[in-house]
């Protein structure tokens, strides 16, 4: 009688600690995994140089350039003021930790800049072979 008892006291605590070990388990945080994030800090003009601020994370093992394209938003058709900036993979570091980059624009042939001009910022990543500019982070901005 009493090897019975124990029996189910045993398998009573197995079935307890299986339980809490699989809530634990649930409930524990995902692994370091997130999505490929970028957040426009700033966009400035200062003398005749651009630049864009940008906060970005990506997963670990990830190959990617990071590209960003400033235009003029109240300007007339025939006129488009733009400016872009291109960073190589080799200089992202995707390890899932939070990271500040500064990308210097380059204005396209005609473009002009002045402070004061309200104008639209985009900055995206882009695969090896890929052309664009992906909207990841899209903001609006007076310089």
């Amino acid at each position: 009688m009493k090897s019975t008892r124990l029996k189910a006291r045993v398998a009573g605590t197995a079935a307890a600690v299986a339980v809490l070990g699989g809530a634990a388990l649930a409930t524990a945080p995902t692994a370091a995994a997130k999505a490929n994030l970028i957040s426009i800090e700033r966009a400035q003009l200062r003398g005749d140089a651009l630049s864009v601020t940008v906060k970005y994370s990506c997963d670990t093992g990830l190959s990617f350039r990071m590209v960003s394209k400033m235009t003029k938003v109240d300007q007339e058709e025939d006129a488009t003021s733009a400016a872009t900036a291109t960073v190589p993979a080799d200089k992202i570091t995707c390890d899932y930790q939070d990271r500040i980059l500064k990308l210097k624009l380059q204005p396209t042939p005609g473009s002009h800049f002045v402070k004061g001009d309200e104008v639209e910022v985009t900055v995206g990543y882009l695969e090896e072979g890929e052309q664009g500019y992906p909207a990841l982070a899209k903001t609006s901005v007076v310089l």
